[in-house]
């Protein structure tokens, strides 16, 4: 009996070596404090969003002077909110208030602001400051309403849906409603000597649907493969 006591204690012993390491790494790796301070600020920011990290290091821009690895460049943007008080580990420490570690930033936030170094203007859509953009009217911005509805929309932030339509590698599903036909008359115009068009109308009664996709690479189509599935 005694031996089968002895041998069932080295059998836990040995268990016990295993485990134990892993287990107390284990704990021990939970309670790792990172460090917070603008001046040596340790967060691992691809730890959860390794897809942007991925995204970005293979891209020329939104990269600061080192690379994306540098947590300095996610916080560049993710903390460029003036209004927002965030979470530093400077003496003395400040807690965040509006927002922890980050938040989510209009692209406009940079893009609409010359004083943002760095950032490439998005001008032509009369958003951007007049101080800068004199001309800056709008007028003949194909893609305003566009952008305006989106600044309205709440799903992203700002206007961010219409940036990232054009901007990302994302998938785009646009729905167009318009009239279903025009009609119009070619007449000759003397005073042109040329074919000159009038008495144009729009068939208003009817209103039909054209849905157009695109893909990640750049490709469309007007039917959508598997479009029973789009996400």
């Amino acid at each position: 009996m005694n031996g089968k006591i002895a041998l069932i204690v080295v059998v836990l012993l040995a268990i016990g070596v295993l485990v134990l390491p892993s287990t107390v790494s284990l704990f021990a790796g939970q309670h790792y404090w990172y460090d917070i301070e603008s001046s040596g600020n340790q967060i691992p920011c691809q730890k959860c969003h390794a897809d942007v990290y991925e995204e970005l290091n293979q891209s020329n821009y939104h990269l600061g002077a080192n690379s994306v690895a540098d947590e300095d460049d996610c916080r560049f943007c993710h903390q460029a909110n003036t209004s927002i008080t965030y979470a530093s580990g400077d003496t003395p420490y400040t807690a965040g208030v509006e927002a922890h570690a980050a938040s989510t930033i209009s692209c406009a936030y940079c893009h609409l602001d010359p004083g943002v170094s760095g950032a490439p203007p998005a001008g032509g859509f009369g958003l951007a400051d007049p101080t800068f953009y004199a001309n800056d009217s709008g007028t003949y911005a194909a893609h305003l309403d566009f952008v305006t509805s989106a600044a309205t929309d709440s799903l992203l932030e700002d206007s961010n849906e219409a940036c990232i339509a054009c901007h990302t590698h994302v998938a785009v599903k646009i729905n167009f409603t318009h009239y279903k036909a025009m009609e119009f008359d070619v007449n000759w115009d003397t005073l042109l000597s040329q074919y000159a068009t009038s008495n144009y109308s729009i068939n208003t009664s009817t209103q039909v649907v054209n849905t157009i996709w695109g893909n990640q690479s750049g490709s469309g189509w007007t039917s959508y493969p598997g479009s029973a599935n789009w996400p």
